[in-house]
């Protein structure tokens, strides 16, 4: 009978070294405590925007979105919060009517330097600072009542 608890004992004691390894191991957070997410902007440096027509998506590698004018994308090269972009790529649209707005937002996103999330709030820093909420903007956005009432 004896003979019969070796094999479990050894299979208990394997499987306590590997989860004791498991755990040795940091389980780090590839976001940085930034919940990886849709944004919409709300304010940059201490103006509002009104319009809400820039959005943000968060990803551990960087960010990408819309503007008003132009779809962009960034790659992050340091680990979040942290931020270090390399150059943005865009679709490379000139002629639009708030193109002032968004290449001032392509520039405070270029030289930002840290992320964080607090109260429902994305913050983007850097020498002009960039306010996110959750979301998208207003007119991809559906109402509660639309939603229910389908395509009645």
């Amino acid at each position: 009978m004896p003979s019969m608890f070796r094999p479990a004992a050894g299979l208990a004691c394997a499987a306590t070294l590997l989860l004791a390894a498991c755990a040795s191991e940091p389980a780090g957070d590839p976001m940085g405590g930034i919940p990886a997410n849709d944004y919409v902007l709300v304010g940059i440096g201490n103006g509002t925007v009104p319009l809400r027509n820039i959005t943000l998506t968060t990803r551990p590698e960087g960010v990408s979105g819309r503007g008003p004018c132009n779809g962009y994308a960034a790659r992050n090269t340091v680990p979040l919060p942290a931020v270090a972009f390399e150059p943005l790529q865009t679709t490379g649209v000139t002629e639009c009517k708030d193109f002032a707005v968004e290449q001032r937002f392509f520039q405070a996103l270029q030289q930002a330097t840290e992320m964080d999330y607090y109260g429902g709030v994305l913050r983007i820093k850097g020498p002009t600072w960039l306010i996110f909420e959750s979301g998208r903007p207003a007119d991809q956005a559906t109402d509660a009542l639309s939603a229910a009432r389908g395509n009645q």
